[in-house]
């Protein structure tokens, strides 16, 4: 891993308050992707009976994975917040397993990224969920 994207990566994630909660995990980074895990735990438990994990808390993991996939690009936009994120759920992630998503900032503008992503568990070749978002970034520091 490039150290100036760690350190972008860490510093993203401790800002999240979320993230750290639910014990969102930085899997693996590079120029423009993110991986990142969620455990399952009861923080993010979306059916006690069935104990798998939230619809929402996997959105969370998929929007926190997309922003993260901005900050890192070779660009490496100062900030990023996510303007439109379209998830897709194509199933419930499997009992008492974490989810994985990656995601990928495929092409920045001058003020917006777009990124793809798919979140995954370990029970199928099936994806859990698949998104695409715009972010929209900060590129320079704003002096008044």
């Amino acid at each position: 891993m490039n150290q100036d994207r760690l350190i972008i990566a860490r510093s993203f994630i401790n800002s999240l308050p979320h993230a750290r909660y639910m014990g969102m995990r930085i899997d693996e980074i590079g120029a423009g992707f993110a991986v990142m895990s969620l455990p399952y735990n009861a923080i993010v438990n979306g059916d006690i009976t069935g104990k798998s994990i939230h619809s929402t808390a996997i959105s969370g993991l998929i929007d926190t994975c997309g922003g993260l996939s901005v900050l890192v690009h070779k660009l490496q936009p100062l900030e990023t917040a996510t303007m439109n994120l379209r998830v897709d759920y194509i199933r419930p992630a499997a009992l008492n397993q974490e989810v994985r998503a990656r995601a990928e900032c495929y092409y920045i503008s001058d003020s917006v990224a777009y990124v793809k992503a798919t979140a995954k568990d370990n029970s199928s070749r099936d994806p859990v969920a698949t998104a695409l978002g715009t972010f929209a970034i900060i590129k320079e520091k704003i002096t008044l």
